[in-house]
């Protein structure tokens, strides 16, 4: 093929670790299917030259050839077998990626007779790259800096929450610097103490020049976090962020320490959330408070705390601007949450469950909760009240939770309202063992990259059984862990902005999907008999 025979490259057959003789490994390497294309910069369109080329055998993502592209980012991986590739792309300054990616979800790359896999586009995102100088407010470099990088979602709607992605710690001259950043929306937040802070001591002889301590800041340098002004990263760009901290003088809290019924002391603890993630917390001392009942915390910089104290437990939020004695009935009761996991179906409860608590309701304070069940019984220690959705994993995967039980009543889906004294919750699991495939087609032909959504008929249950996957270049696809339920199996290209969770914005397209119904019967694989058509967004 000219194509091939005008590019250079350096190309190498990966062999297994430990390789097996077997006809299968014979015919990996005397294949007589080809992928071949173009590599670009998604940012410029320009080629990208000397970068790597894998494709990698989509069960168990081994290597199976590689090569570099030449000067116009041509690259050509021959002699394989007919079968499906996982082609992956890297080179220094870009983000490693597979083909055409999104969302976590990629196109593979299909080889066998009337299959075109010689003319790919394959473009790669560069990395962008966040610095800047933290400095106090008399223009001195802040040393030691804990630069905090949070991560906007995509789609809120969705259930994606703000999350933080990544972190440095500023050198001698207050700079710091984060590479390898994917494009998206970002907000930054710094903590620090100044090096000359001193908080112990008796009051009355305390100097206050001293005692001094840095609130949270945020880009652009204001302690607000509602303020925060947000980062946006374009492909491959390079960012500037100063922020310039302002020490405040510090704060002292005198909190009640009451004994528990087994005599032991009810232990407050102080805590800082930024954007939902907890970042920081400080828990009182004891020796004061075996005598006088109470402790004081020391050094606390201005700002939105979050106070856990008393038996049972109270949770306060605190926006704390002087020096105080708290409460001790200031907040909500949070009392512990305990319960127990079952199993929708006759099937046994696996023996690692993680239960995790997510808020939903936008309330202050921890976003996310997690808790190991053991023998089937989980407990939170303490949760406040809200509406918060209820997820479950084994390992690394997630296990649907259908139904959540309150007391005597249970609800389908994975949503609960927790309230003061609330009682034992039951969560109810399903087995998710079913892979569905089938292929997506428009004008009767394989179509590559479109989203594939299986909706459950019941709303209720759209966060908690939704699957989703890619199509690949032959337009089959696979989505893997499909729970027992009613259906509807949907195609949309270009859909990946969609908020699937939405029962309006999908309306739309479930009178042209598929009706697909899975039960505890079927088989762990079911193929649709008829492809998807794909449907326009």
């Amino acid at each position: 093929m000219a194509f091939e025979l005008a590019a250079i490259f350096i190309c190498a057959l990966a062999t297994a670790q430990n390789p097996q003789p077997s006809s299968r490994a014979a015919y990996l390497t005397s294949g007589q299917y080809t992928i071949a294309g173009v590599l670009t910069n998604a940012a410029t369109g320009d080629p990208i030259r000397r970068a790597t080329v894998e494709a990698l055998k989509e069960d168990d993502s081994r290597t199976v050839a590689s090569c570099i592209t030449d000067n116009e980012g041509r690259f050509v991986l021959d002699h394989l077998a007919a079968m499906k590739y996982q082609l992956t792309a890297s080179k220094r300054g870009f983000r490693t990626a597979s083909y055409d990616e999104h969302d976590g979800f990629s196109s593979a790359i299909v080889t066998g007779p009337d299959q075109d896999t010689t003319h790919l586009e394959f473009k790669l995102i560069p990395g962008s790259v966040l610095r800047g100088v933290v400095s106090s407010d008399d223009g001195e470099p802040v040393a030691g800096a804990r630069v905090m990088l949070f991560q906007r979602p995509k789609s809120p709607a969705a259930g994606e929450r703000t999350t933080q992605v990544n972190a440095s710690i500023t050198d001698d001259t207050g700079a710091y610097e984060i590479g390898d950043l994917a494009a998206g929306e970002y907000l930054l937040a710094v903590a620090a103490e100044p090096w000359y802070a001193v908080h112990e001591g008796v009051p009355a002889k305390r100097n206050a020049a001293l005692d001094v301590a840095y609130p949270i800041t945020y880009f652009d340098s204001t302690t607000e976090e509602r303020s925060a002004t947000p980062l946006v990263l374009a492909g491959g760009s390079s960012v500037e962020a100063n922020i310039s901290l302002h020490a405040l003088p510090a704060l002292h809290l005198t909190i009640a320490v009451p004994r528990k019924p087994d005599g032991s002391l009810a232990r407050p603890e102080l805590q800082q959330t930024i954007f939902g993630n907890a970042i920081a917390s400080e828990s009182a001392g004891f020796i004061d408070a075996l005598q006088t009942g109470s402790v004081e915390m020391s050094g606390i910089a201005p700002g939105h705390y979050e106070l856990t104290q008393g038996d049972p437990p109270r949770i306060a939020d605190l926006d704390l601007a002087s020096s105080q004695q708290v409460d001790a009935n200031v907040g909500i009761a949070a009392n512990s949450i305990s319960g127990i996991v079952r199993m929708a179906s006759s099937a046994p409860v696996p023996d690692e469950i993680t239960i995790s608590l997510e808020r939903m309701d936008g309330g202050n304070g921890q976003a996310l909760f997690a808790a190991q069940a053991r023998r089937g019984r989980f407990k939170f220690d303490p949760v406040p009240p809200g509406e918060w959705t209820v997820m479950a994993t084994s390992g690394d995967k997630a296990v649907p939770v259908v139904a959540v039980g309150v007391g005597n009543a249970a609800t389908v889906g994975n949503m609960v309202m927790i309230r003061e004294r609330a009682p034992q919750l039951t969560v109810f699991l399903s087995e998710a063992v079913t892979r569905l495939e089938g292929f997506a087609k428009k004008n009767d032909k394989g179509f590559s990259g479109a989203m594939i959504v299986l909706l459950p008929k019941n709303p209720a249950l759209w966060k908690a059984l939704t699957r989703r996957d890619q199509s690949d270049s032959d337009g089959s696809f696979a989505l893997q862990d499909v729970a027992p339920g009613e259906y509807t199996a949907i195609a949309i290209e270009d859909g990946w902005q969609l908020d699937w969770t939405n029962p309006q914005a999908m309306a739309r397209y479930l009178p042209g999907g598929a009706n697909v119904s899975v039960t505890e019967k079927s088989n762990r694989l079911i193929r649709l008999t008829s492809p998807l058509a794909v449907q326009m967004r």
